[in-house]
């Protein structure tokens, strides 16, 4: 699961930095950053949120939080991408 959760991160990185190299300096490009980095930040604060009940409520051992981190990690990552494609498609 962590080494799924690692590609998923590389790869969506590698598409933010390509698309903000290359298509984001005009301002269209820097609006469709803006819209997929909030649609990341709802995941950062759920991922949080999560965590928060996991440790109130659960029973965590740090294999366990080691991979729940890489999960949220690779959702905040792979949301942003994907942010980016849809919003690129609409704009």
């Amino acid at each position: 699961m962590i080494l799924i959760a690692s590609i998923l991160i590389v790869i969506s990185l590698f598409h933010y930095i390509w698309f903000s190299i290359y298509e984001g300096n005009d301002e269209r490009g820097k609006g469709i950053m803006a819209n997929s980095s909030q649609i990341a930040f709802v995941f950062i604060i759920l991922g949080f949120v999560t965590q928060g009940f996991y440790f109130r409520f659960g029973n965590p051992s740090i294999e366990k939080v080691q991979t729940l981190i890489y999960i949220w990690m690779a959702l905040v990552f792979v949301s942003n991408s994907i942010g980016i494609i849809l919003h690129k498609r609409k704009a």
